[in-house]
C-alpha cells in the first residue's frame, strides 16, 4: 500500500511538473522568448551569454541566448548552438538597432525657427550635422542648453533651416529608465515610422544588433548617454545576421 501511495505521489508530480513547464515554455513563446532546444539543423549565428535589452519598452535587462537564421532572429532564451557558429557575448550587453528618422509619409519638414515651442522638443528631429538625427530634446542635452537656446544657435546663421516633425513621438518623453530610452531610439521609433520587423530583439524580427562592454556603462552612464539619443561604443555589430564590425 505504501509503495501504491508512493507511485501516485511520483506520477502526480511528475504530471503537474510537465504542464508547468509547458505552461512557462507556452507564455514564453507567446512573448517571443523561446527556451529552444536542439535545432535539426545549425543556425547561422547563435550569440551566447548576452545581457540584452531588447527596444520593446516591456522588458528590462534579461540574460540569454540569440538564435539568428536568414538574417532574422529566429528565438531568444535558451539556445543549444549545435554545429552553429557562436558569437560569444558574456560581459556584452546588445540593443536593436538605432532607428534613423528619415523624411516619408509619417514624417514632414517644417521650418526649425517656428518648430518650437509649438510642438514638444521630443517630436522635432534636425536633418543638419552635427546633429543629424537627434531630436531637439535630444540635441540640446548634448550641448547642455534648453530646447529654446538650441533653436537660436542653428537659427542664427540660417533662418531657413529645416527640421523634421515626427507625430506621437512623445512616447519617450520624460522617459527615465534604460529599457524606455532604448525603445525610444529603436522599437518604439519603429512602429511610429512603420518599419516592421526593425527595432526589437524578438523572434520574427531583423537580425540587426548593437554590442557594447556591459561595465563601461555601470550605474547612470548608459541612461545618460540613450538621453542625448547616442549609443555607447560599439564592441561587434551584427547586421542582418552577420557580424560586420568588431
Amino acid at each position: 500500500m505504501r509503495w501504491i501511495k508512493i507511485g501516485l505521489l511520483a506520477l502526480v508530480l511528475g504530471i503537474t511538473s510537465y504542464f508547468l513547464s509547458l505552461n512557462i515554455f507556452t507564455s514564453l513563446k507567446v512573448q517571443g522568448y523561446s527556451y529552444l532546444f536542439r535545432a535539426k539543423e545549425p543556425y547561422d549565428l547563435v550569440v551566447k551569454h548576452a545581457l540584452i535589452l531588447d527596444g520593446s519598452g516591456i522588458n528590462g535587462k534579461f540574460r540569454g541566448d540569440i538564435a539568428i537564421r536568414d538574417g532574422c532572429i529566429v528565438g531568444v532564451g535558451y539556445v543549444n548552438p549545435k554545429d552553429s557558429p557562436v558569437l560569444e557575448a558574456g560581459g556584452l550587453t546588445v540593443l536593436p538597432f538605432l532607428v534613423p528618422v528619415e523624411k516619408g509619409e509619417e514624417v514632414v519638414e517644417h521650418l526649425l525657427l517656428t518648430s518650437y515651442p509649438r510642438y514638444p522638443a521630443e517630436d522635432i528631429f534636425l536633418i543638419d550635422p552635427p546633429y543629424t538625427g537627434l531630436s531637439l530634446r535630444q540635441a540640446s542635452r548634448v550641448q547642455g542648453v534648453t530646447p529654446e537656446q538650441m533653436v537660436k544657435m542653428l537659427s542664427a546663421g540660417d533662418n531657413t533651416r529645416k527640421a523634421l516633425l515626427l507625430p506621437l513621438s512623445s512616447l519617450e518623453k520624460g522617459a527615465e529608465e534604460e529599457k524606455d530610452l532604448v525603445a525610444g531610439l529603436t522599437g518604439f521609433r519603429a512602429q511610429l515610422l512603420g518599419k516592421e520587423s526593425e527595432g526589437v530583439i524578438k523572434t520574427g524580427y531583423k537580425a540587426n544588433l548593437y554590442f557594447f562592454k556591459t561595465y563601461e556603462y555601470e550605474g547612470d552612464k548608459l541612461a545618460e548617454i540613450l538621453k542625448k539619443g547616442e549609443f555607447p561604443y560599439p564592441v561587434y555589430l551584427v547586421r542582418e545576421g552577420k557580424v560586420v564590425s568588431q
